[in-house]
């Protein structure tokens, strides 16, 4: 393939699909979740049926509170399931709520954001023509490829482009500024040292919009991760039923049932150790009776 055309795969790889939505961020998110299914303190309690993803073993958390974070998680969904052995009733959720709102609004969020985002960039961003994506850039000469993103946005031509569809009113300055931060992700992966370069050398273009140089402080990963993608595991774990090992299902007297031992024991544990318990237990005991356990056909 010529060199002219690689650069030009390069300049146009967007985490941007048709509707705007950011493919490398929902794949961030995602990792986020697995990361957290596949915790162990998590894992056999809640996901069993969990396989750790392709990143799960690289992803860098740095500093980020993951088990809080993942137990308020954990936590907050449990105190949304309206229960019939009230387990819902066993999570302190302002303590929850007022944990996971200064996390979601906070610098550890969008750090790890950044840290998720970067990493999984590379393989999520592809041509859809060729298949390449920013991975077949990186090798010895990836500086050079930053060397030569850059080369392209010094070109006059390039500054009559963006100028002349600004005046057209099909480009604005909140385009502008997500582009030029898509650019700056770009670079940092190719080469880290050649962001600031860039981001000065717009800066001097008096005739474009003002860059903001986002590239640490945007919220990569968004909002908070909805409850509902991991409710129905919640449920279950919540649901299952536990009888004494000595008493035989096919039983003719009745049984006694605890329903969500394990999450009652993880609610009285970590939730506890993390402030999230409110101190109350579930009532989950049941008496189980024979027509309950079988049907006759």
């Amino acid at each position: 393939m010529a060199d002219k055309r690689t650069l030009e795969i390069l300049q146009t790889l967007s985490p941007f699909n048709s509707r705007g939505e950011d493919l490398v961020s929902t794949a961030a998110r995602n990792v986020l979740l697995n990361y957290i299914k596949t915790e162990s303190r998590f894992h056999e309690v809640f996901f069993p049926l969990e396989n750790p993803g392709p990143y799960r073993d690289i992803a860098d958390m740095g500093t980020f509170p993951l088990l809080k974070y993942g137990t308020a998680y954990i936590s907050q969904t449990i105190s949304k399931v309206k229960d019939e052995y009230k387990f819902h009733a066993t999570i302190n959720k302002s303590a929850t709520e007022d944990f996971l709102r200064d996390i979601y609004y906070g610098l550890q969020w969008k750090k790890l954001g950044f840290s998720l985002y970067t990493l999984v960039y590379p393989e999520t961003v592809k041509d859809p023509k060729t298949g390449l994506t920013i991975n077949d850039y990186l090798d010895d000469e990836s500086h050079i490829w930053a060397e030569k993103l850059i080369a392209d946005i010094m070109d006059p031509r390039w500054t009559r482009n963006v100028l002349q569809k600004i005046i057209k009113g099909k480009y604005t300055d909140t385009q502008y500024n997500r582009d030029m931060n898509e650019l700056f992700v770009k670079l940092h992966i190719l080469d880290p040292q050649s962001v600031i370069p860039a981001y000065q050398f717009l800066l001097s273009q008096r005739a474009l919009p003002a860059v903001n140089l986002e590239l640490a402080t945007r919220n990569y990963l968004g909002g908070p991760l909805d409850l509902n993608l991991i409710k129905p595991e919640v449920e279950t774990a919540i649901r299952k039923p536990s009888v004494p090992l000595n008493v035989s299902r096919l039983s003719l007297t009745e049984v006694e049932v605890f329903h969500g031992v394990q999450v009652d024991e993880f609610v009285v544990t970590e939730c506890r150790n993390q402030g999230f318990w409110s101190g109350l237990r579930p009532e989950n005991y049941r008496i189980s009776r024979y027509k309950d356990r079988c049907s006759i056909m």
